[in-house]
């Protein structure tokens, strides 16, 4: 499940440990280095590769040609990846297969309570949303290098 793309996160040798059944409530996606110590997918993935500082670590929380809606647990130790809910129901994207992966750069952060200057939206208390607009889907929390479009 773990595909690493980056000289300084590869050298971690990542393992997914995936708790729970899949389309449960429970499920879960833990990224474990060193016999079986968790990492963060949010604050433990280095934000820039080491490779070249204008390329970011993309952390996968939905590949492309899919509709379940993972995401990073923000609120939970060590903060796997789960399938969003809203009311008790675990969601999905109802127009569609996503045609892109989605996921987020790790260590950021938006802000819920202030305004972005160019949006005047508040953020979300999540981290910078990705989409990754490459040719092959990206398996849910691998890790690849990505350049900034805009």
């Amino acid at each position: 499940l773990v595909e690493v793309g980056t000289q300084s996160v590869q050298s971690w040798d990542f393992k997914a440990e995936v708790v729970g059944e899949l389309d449960t409530h429970e499920w879960r996606l833990f990224l474990t280095k060193n016999e079986g110590v968790k990492v963060s997918l949010w604050h433990d993935i280095p934000l820039f590769t080491s490779r070249n500082p204008i390329l970011c670590n993309f952390v996968c929380e939905i590949p492309k040609f899919s509709r379940k809606k993972y995401e990073i647990a923000t609120k939970e130790p060590g903060n796997p990846i789960k399938q969003d809910e809203k009311k008790g129901v675990l969601r999905e994207f109802k127009r569609g297969d996503l045609q892109f992966n989605y996921g987020c750069l790790p260590r950021t952060w938006e802000d819920p309570n202030t305004p972005h200057p160019d949006t005047g939206f508040n953020g979300d208390d999540d981290p910078i949303d990705v989409c990754e607009i490459g040719l092959k889907p990206i398996t849910t929390g691998s890790i690849r290098p990505v350049k900034v479009l805009g």
